[in-house]
């Protein structure tokens, strides 16, 4: 297992739930160190709004080279206004988020990528993107073995009879308390090419930087669980500063 975090890149129409949720939140964010802001048009999304297929983004940005940023949730209203529905602090790789993300780097991927499932540990909070519960037979891998056909996938199987080496891949069960929620990054997903990196996710943190992904509090996941809906086509851009 990766030594920095779980990610195996270091080895080797507005739903009222979200409403809800926010408003749930709002009332420990200080404490959790992250800020709900008015819905208001302010000011202007940091990203080109021609760009993004939906209406939702999870904006992550870290100073280059920098272990750790900030992550913002963006959607556009009715009236065709793109508004930050929080900001949160996040962790990011242990070198930065870069264009040169691969197996074996701790490189979190530059760019903007879907986000079209989830899973975790815990219950499902009311997501209503695709979200696998991982049941504790621990039989719920993510392969990050580049020589596997399998290579950047989820696969279900007990340990002796898994068909890749699961030393390079993730137990999704086991790890603790990464994976109590997860996002899934669609990083070199469609298509795979071997060793471009694999098990990128937006996962809760554990207080330092990652292999890779993004982490974040636990009470930040259920929010963005809760949050994103397939309908708006939600995608995750990662960006240095």
């Amino acid at each position: 297992m990766a030594t920095v975090d779980s990610c195996h890149a270091w080895q080797r129409h507005r739903p009222r739930t979200i409403t809800m949720v926010l408003a749930t939140v709002a009332a420990v964010g200080t404490l959790l160190g992250f800020a709900l802001l008015p819905e208001i048009a302010g000011d202007p999304p940091p990203f080109d709004p021609d760009t993004i297929p939906g209406t939702q983004v999870i904006w992550v940005t870290a100073p280059t080279g920098a272990d750790h940023g900030t992550l913002e949730l963006w959607r556009r209203n009715r009236v065709r206004h793109w508004v930050r529905m929080f900001t949160a602090p996040a962790w990011v790789g242990a070198e930065g988020i870069s264009t040169r993300a691969e197996e074996g780097a701790a490189f979190t991927p530059e760019g903007t990528f879907t986000v079209t499932e989830g899973f975790g540990r815990l219950p499902d909070v009311g997501a209503t993107l695709p979200y696998l519960s991982v049941d504790p037979s621990n039989t719920w891998w993510w392969v990050s073995d580049p020589e596997s056909p399998l290579y950047n996938q989820k696969f279900r199987c007990a340990e002796p009879d898994c068909p890749f080496d699961t030393g390079r891949a993730e137990n999704l069960g086991r790890t603790d308390p990464q994976y109590n929620y997860a996002l899934v990054i669609d990083y070199n997903r469609f298509p795979v090419v071997p060793k471009r990196g694999s098990a990128f996710f937006v996962h809760v943190a554990v207080g330092r930087a990652t292999a890779g992904c993004v982490a974040v509090t636990e009470d930040v996941m259920r929010t963005l669980l809760a949050a994103l809906h397939p309908s708006k086509k939600p995608v995750i851009g990662l960006y240095a500063t």
